[in-house]
């Protein structure tokens, strides 16, 4: 009696978890050109001093970007596996996994990350300090690091976003990677009505 009332509480925990799969397609850019030293930078600046994001940090950071020129981006088509784990009941998240084809060498599977429940789904945001040193290339330290991954409970859409900048410790010109990560697509969730 003992074994089946434990198989039955286990079947209901299990039964309220759920495993949401998404497939996004987007681009991988990099850049190595410097930004010129213009109020857009001082935009960087602001950015970067702030603990939360905002639209107008989100703004000022769009507007440093077009600074460069669209020849100065490579970019690369990337396919990215989001692999979310959350309790549908309770609309909680539980965990996060993804992977990326091909990986941008770029992303630090160690930086802090939080996450956060909205009405329509769940963001988690992985982050590190300005200033902090790059544990996969000691030459440099981060500028600005914040890779966003998302999904939508009632469009059934999965989204990454991701800023890093880096600055090389010796200065020299054109040689800090600035990488842009945008991807979307579906997730295999059923959607919510509104």
């Amino acid at each position: 009696m003992r074994f089946l009332i434990i198989f039955l509480f286990s079947a209901s925990l299990y039964a309220e978890q759920s495993k949401v799969l998404c497939e996004l397609d987007g681009t991988y850019s990099i850049t190595y050109k410097d930004i010129k030293k213009t109020y857009l930078s001082e935009g960087i600046e602001f950015f970067k001093n702030l603990a939360t994001q905002t639209q107008q940090s989100l703004f000022l950071l769009q507007r440093a970007k077009t600074s460069f020129a669209s020849e100065d981006w490579e970019k690369d088509k990337m396919y990215v596996v989001q692999y979310w784990q959350a309790d549908m009941n309770s609309e909680k998240f539980k965990s996060l996994t993804h992977t990326f084809d091909p990986s941008p060498i770029w992303l630090n599977p160690n930086a802090s990350w939080s996450s956060e429940v909205t009405d329509t789904g769940i963001e988690v945001f992985h982050t590190m300090q300005p200033g902090e040193e790059h544990p996969l290339f000691p030459e440099y330290e981060v500028e600005l690091y914040r890779v966003t991954n998302s999904f939508n409970w009632f469009t059934g859409k999965g989204k990454i976003q991701g800023d890093i900048w880096l600055k090389n410790k010796k200065g020299s010109k054109n040689s800090s990677p600035k990488v842009e990560v945008r991807a979307s697509g579906k997730c295999d969730l059923q959607k919510k009505q509104f």
